[in-house]
């Protein structure tokens, strides 16, 4: 069994030299094989090695007993162990999420808590099919049937070859004790229903269903690797100043403009969905936006896509205003001037309002502010934090971007008014 186990680690180069390895221990059969394989290995890979346990209080003094045994197994074969117990049911009941969810996070943001330069965890073979069966019924894409990756960061998966079947035999064959989860046997969870209803059955079509279904996930991360190759590619080609140019998306086969646009969302913690991805493709062909979450939107303009924010922003229209002689004049450092005397009434300071038109210096016609932002292409989630400058009569300005011809400032000028920003306290 180490034999198999250390050419999993070799063919996945799993350990360095002088790692602190920290094995993430259940209790069960995988991972108590996990930690005995690395307290074996110690010195044929210089590490040292430190264990892990989560108690998530959902099964009474069962959970417990779990906690305890591995506490003893860890002082009489002095490994230094960090314990976490959580109240899994409640605690994900106040987080509005589901149990299982809920404890994996907690699981991994526990061990990453952790000082360490590898977390091993036990899943196997069996595990690695289960979870590609999970996600292909829940409706996957090729990523999804690619299971569970042998090295993700620092995580490792030194079993990640080997069956649940012949962990458990080797177990018995070696004597090493663990203990089982009851919870194992009930089929509320969907995993659970997986391995005890459904691969049972997959294997009365074909006994060695297992060995072909990992034969299909190697074969699927082979070419899920060679696909997400030319996509990173492709993407390089695509972006620019932090946007997806449109023409050149529309250029790529299908499966890699997807793989570009997911990857790009991603940076910004937007993982669009299968119904998302398709709304975001048709978006390639027409101006518009599509709502991702919340505040968080996928916006075209017929020649880029891009992400946007359109989370209400505080406005900061914190301007003080000058009068100076044209003599005194001097634009360097003023946002804002036109001619004073031509001003109707107060000047105000807000954001644009429906109705809002302004004839712009030098273009002899007449616009919304809608039509203006559009050809100025800013973009919509800041366009209400943009100043304007009104007087009783209307528009008189957008400030950083126009003046409206009423009051601009000709030969005829003596007064000047000025807005400049005030810096902003930090």
């Amino acid at each position: 069994m180490n034999n198999r186990i250390d050419r999993t680690i070799k063919k996945y180069n799993m350990l360095s030299e002088g790692d602190r390895v920290l094995v993430a221990v259940s209790g069960g059969a995988d991972s108590m094989l996990l930690l005995r394989y690395f307290i074996s290995v110690c010195d044929q890979y210089n590490i040292t090695v430190a264990a892990a346990h989560v108690e998530h209080g959902i099964r009474g003094e069962e959970s417990i007993a779990d906690a305890d045994f591995v506490k003893n197994f860890c002082n009489e074969n002095n490994i230094e162990l960090h314990l976490l117990s959580i109240d899994a049911l409640n605690e994900a009941r106040e987080q509005k999420t589901g149990v299982e969810e809920y404890s994996r996070k907690k699981r991994y943001a526990f061990f990453h808590s952790i000082a360490c330069d590898k977390i091993a965890t036990a899943h196997t073979l069996s595990d690695n099919v289960e979870t590609a069966v999970f996600r292909l019924l829940r409706g996957s894409g090729l990523k999804g049937v690619c299971g569970i990756p042998p090295v993700r960061g620092k995580i490792i998966r030194p079993l990640i070859e080997i069956s649940g079947k012949e962990v458990r035999a080797y177990c018995a064959e070696k004597n090493i004790p663990f203990r089982t989860d009851s919870t194992n046997l009930s089929n509320d969870y969907s995993r659970n229903y997986i391995r005890n209803e459904l691969i049972p059955k997959f294997s009365k079509i074909n006994s060695d269903f297992e060995s072909a279904a990992a034969a299909f996930i190697s074969d699927a991360n082979e070419d899920m690797a060679f696909i997400q190759k030319i996509a990173d590619d492709a993407f390089s080609t695509a972006y620019r100043d932090g946007k997806l140019m449109i023409g050149k998306l529309l250029e790529f086969d299908i499966s890699v403009t997807k793989r570009v646009i997911l990857k790009y969302f991603d940076n910004y913690n937007i993982r669009p969905d299968r119904v998302h991805l398709n709304s975001i493709l048709n978006l390639l062909h027409k101006t518009g936006r599509i709502q991702l979450s919340k505040n968080h939107y996928a916006v075209s303009d017929k020649e880029f896509l891009r992400y946007a924010d359109f989370t209400q922003r505080e406005n900061d229209f914190s301007f003080v205003s000058k009068i100076l002689k044209i003599s005194e004049f001097d634009s360097k450092g003023v946002d804002f001037y036109c001619d004073y005397d031509k001003i109707i009434g107060k000047v105000q300071i807000r954001s644009r309002i429906a109705g809002d038109e302004i004839i712009p210096v030098n273009r002899g016609c007449r616009k919304s502010l809608k039509k203006l932002y559009n050809e100025m292409k800013i973009p919509p989630e800041i366009r209400n934090s943009v100043p304007v400058a009104a007087d009783d009569a209307g528009v008189i300005g957008v400030i950083g971007f126009c003046t409206d011809e009423r009051v601009r400032v000709d030969s005829g000028t003596e007064n000047i008014f000025c807005l400049l920003r005030l810096p902003s306290e930090d």
